[in-house]
C-alpha cells in the first residue's frame, strides 16, 4: 500500500497516483499552483524559455495592439481596483508613504523626476544596478556627482579645464 503525503499547497493528505515523485494533489487549485510555479522556475532559470515567452508575448502584442486600452475602458472597476493595489505595492517596495505619484495614468512617465524631497547631494556614489530586485555589487561603477545650482551660468573658457 503507498504511503500518503501532504500537498505542497493544501497541506492535504493524498496518494500518489502516477507519480511516484508527486508532491501536489489533484485538485485544480493546487495543480493551477504547481504549474504556475513550475512557469515561475522555468522563466527564472531557462534563458532559452524565458526568450520564447517574451517572443510569444511580442507577437501577441503586436497583433492585438490596443487591446489592453480598450479592456481598461470597458472595465473601469477593474482598472481602479488595479490603480489601488499598485499604490499598495508602491507603499511595501518604498517602505513609507506613497511616492509622489501623479494620480493621472498618463503622468507616470515624470515619476522620476528629482524634486526638493529627492534631490542628489553633491559627492562620490557607487552606482548600482539593480537585477531581479537584488543588488549587483560586483557591477558596481564609482561615480562623483557634482549639484549644478539653478541658475547657473557658464563662466566660459576659464573654467572648461579640471584640477584634478
Amino acid at each position: 500500500m503507498e504511503r500518503k503525503r501532504a500537498c505542497k499547497h493544501c497541506h492535504r493528505l493524498f496518494i500518489p497516483v502516477r507519480n511516484p515523485q508527486q508532491q501536489f494533489c489533484s485538485r485544480s487549485k493546487c495543480q493551477n499552483v504547481r504549474k504556475s510555479t513550475w512557469r515561475r522556475e522555468k522563466h527564472k532559470h531557462d534563458p532559452d524559455y524565458r526568450e520564447n515567452q517574451n517572443q510569444a508575448s511580442k507577437r501577441w502584442r503586436k497583433k492585438n495592439p490596443g487591446y489592453w486600452r480598450h479592456y481598461r475602458a470597458a472595465h473601469p472597476p477593474y482598472t481602479e481596483g488595479n490603480r489601488y493595489k499598485q499604490r499598495q505595492r508602491n507603499q511595501v517596495f518604498y517602505k513609507g508613504p506613497e511616492p509622489p505619484y501623479p494620480s493621472k495614468a498618463s503622468q507616470f512617465a515624470n515619476s522620476d523626476a528629482l524634486t526638493h524631497k529627492n534631490s542628489v547631494k553633491a559627492g562620490t556614489y557607487q552606482l548600482i544596478p539593480l537585477s531581479y530586485g537584488e543588488v549587483a555589487n560586483s557591477d558596481a561603477l564609482i561615480v562623483n556627482i557634482s549639484v549644478i545650482p539653478r541658475g547657473y551660468q557658464q563662466m566660459g573658457e576659464v573654467c572648461k579645464h579640471t584640477t584634478l
